[in-house]
């Protein structure tokens, strides 16, 4: 990725450029940043690139020739021009995540009183980093470019930022590190059992809990999108009762779980009814699937096996509760054309089981008319 970031003092990005991650993205030339003081467009003697703002008011006004000149020079057809600006889009995670995946950056600081309005017109989108005020737009092009540089490949490991705050919308679950116990306050038992399954879980259920607790906008804003893990299971957290209204519950899809679930801030679940139609499909299609895949293993040994009659006897039995299964339990979940497609999959078995039993009868029969002569 290459970042250009116009600007009136190149001085304040010594830090920012010579420290920590984004030098080492630099040397390792994973990003290419450059500093260029719109200054040096202009063809005033004194570089002059403010004036006093038409209709009066206190202030200077940044002027369109140089910001022009500059953004014609180092425009090219991938670039995305970005203007720091307090009447942009509030910056996010999300912002971070897509700019993360341009090619070349251009961000514009401004600073004194403002831009000439005419300069919006060469910006591809306005950006804002918080209802506050500053001196100008040099530190928020150091923390966007901050966010961006960390997501792209090859900087850091892609789960240190995967985990991050915000990044699923949630803020980052508790870390904690040595001592084990501190003053008191000890780290949770879970993070120290090894089972990554119990630690994964209860991250995030914390994640959860700390958003909703320090930033409950987020959880008001994401709501649909909250899936809380318990168990074997995913849980949509959503208390509106919008999904429920005109359903039949006597039409969903039932099941119980294979244990008594039990948390601190759910109730019991002993039992899980599913509404939505797409996933009740699914499910019921795995369902049925499950118990073919025995089913077809037992009629294989069936077929291959010569000796076995009540073998043979037990599978017919078998496939006939299965079909007697899709007809009773499966078929307002799956529909009849699909349970049809089953039923003849099934017959053709008992047919072929069937048939190996009358053949296998003839040739006793013709052994022992054989043998009687």
């Amino acid at each position: 990725m290459k970042i250009d970031i116009l600007t009136l003092f190149p001085n304040m990005y010594d830090g920012f450029l010579s420290e920590s991650i984004i030098k080492r993205a630099i040397d390792n030339k994973i990003v290419d940043i450059n500093l260029i003081n719109f200054r040096d467009y202009t063809e005033d003697k004194h570089n002059k690139v403010d004036d006093t703002p038409y209709g009066g008011g206190k202030g200077m006004v940044l002027m369109c020739d140089p910001i022009f000149k500059a953004v014609d020079k180092i425009r090219k057809k991938n670039s995305k021009v970005i203007l720091l600006s307090p009447q942009g889009k509030k910056y996010d995670q999300k912002m971070a995540k897509k700019l993360s995946n341009e090619k070349h950056l251009i961000f514009i600081c401004g600073h004194y009183e403002g831009f000439d309005e005419r300069i919006s017109s060469i910006v591809d989108e306005e950006i804002s980093i918080g209802d506050y005020v500053l001196t100008g737009g040099e530190l928020p092009s150091m923390v966007i470019s901050d966010s961006i540089i960390r997501l792209l490949p090859g900087v850091i490991e892609e789960e240190s930022y995967t985990n991050d705050s915000f990044y699923d919308d949630l803020l980052d679950y508790p870390n904690y590190t040595k001592p084990r116990e501190y003053r008191g306050m000890k780290v949770p038992d879970v993070l120290l059992s090894g089972d990554h399954k119990k630690i994964d879980d209860w991250r995030k259920e914390e994640s959860i809990k700390k958003t909703k607790e320090k930033r409950p906008d987020l959880i008001e804003k994401n709501k649909e999108k909250l899936i809380k893990k318990v168990g074997n299971y995913s849980i949509m957290e959503d208390n509106s009762k919008k999904k429920l209204i005109n359903i039949n519950l006597k039409d969903s899809y039932n099941f119980l779980p294979k244990e008594n679930i039990k948390k601190s801030d759910l109730s019991s679940i002993s039992r899980v009814m599913i509404i939505e139609p797409t996933f009740i499909n699914k499910l019921a299609k795995a369902s049925v699937q499950k118990k073919l895949d025995v089913l077809f293993k037992q009629i294989k040994i069936a077929l291959n096996d010569e000796t076995d009659d009540e073998g043979d006897l037990y599978v017919l039995s078998e496939i006939d509760k299965m079909m007697e299964l899709l007809l009773n339990n499966y078929i307002k979940y799956l529909g009849i054309d699909y349970i049809r497609v089953i039923e003849a999959k099934l017959n053709a078995f008992k047919n072929e089981i069937n048939m190996k039993h009358i053949l296998k009868s003839q040739l006793v029969d013709f052994n022992s008319k054989g043998r009687s002569k």
